[in-house]
């Protein structure tokens, strides 16, 4: 669906999120090859530790209060015309709850790029619904026959439909919106 629609995913933040990985992983890399014995070296272990733990934090913190229930982010569209301000790109948000049928996919608008997440409009089920945030909720029984084959035309189609509502009511976000 991003494809035809022209989208292209924004990465940055999964890089961020890399990256910070990485550097946990890297002092653990440092503590086991360390040219000291144990009790001559546990001032490096200690700093390790405490630099693994910090990064963990981080990419916890990333998680829990940034991305959300997000796992979608779009670079805007290109416009066709170079003198065009550039569009606002997606966030796509999911959720479906225990013990129901109803699964909701959120769209918000991503102004600044997945290195922004933090200032732009959140969905999180349950909470109330901040400005931008647009949710189609569905039964996914819709979407499954009653021998659990899904159907991928169906959501997709959906999903395209929701999309293009998104865009339509949000092309000039954030400006005030028609009432």
């Amino acid at each position: 669906t991003c494809v035809r629609r022209r989208y292209e995913e924004d990465v940055a933040l999964s890089n961020l999120k890399l990256v910070i990985g990485f550097a946990g992983v890297g002092a653990a890399l440092v503590s086991h090859v360390y040219p000291r014995p144990f009790p001559q070296n546990w001032h490096v272990l200690l700093a390790c530790c405490a630099w693994y733990f910090l990064m963990s934090g981080v990419l916890q913190f990333l998680l829990s209060y940034v991305e959300l229930e997000a796992f979608l982010q779009l670079k805007p569209k290109p416009q066709p015309h170079a003198q065009q301000k550039p569009g606002v790109g997606l966030n796509v948000a999911s959720s479906m709850p225990r013990f129901t049928d109803v699964y909701t996919l959120a769209l918000t608008p991503l102004p600044g790029g997945s290195l922004r997440m933090w200032a732009a409009p959140t969905y999180r089920h349950g909470a109330p619904p901040s400005e931008g945030v647009h949710t189609l909720e569905v039964s996914v029984t819709r979407y499954f026959d009653e021998d659990g084959v899904f159907y991928e035309g169906a959501f997709g189609a959906d999903v395209r439909a929701h999309v293009e509502a998104f865009e339509a009511r949000y092309a000039s976000w954030p400006k005030k919106k028609e009432q």
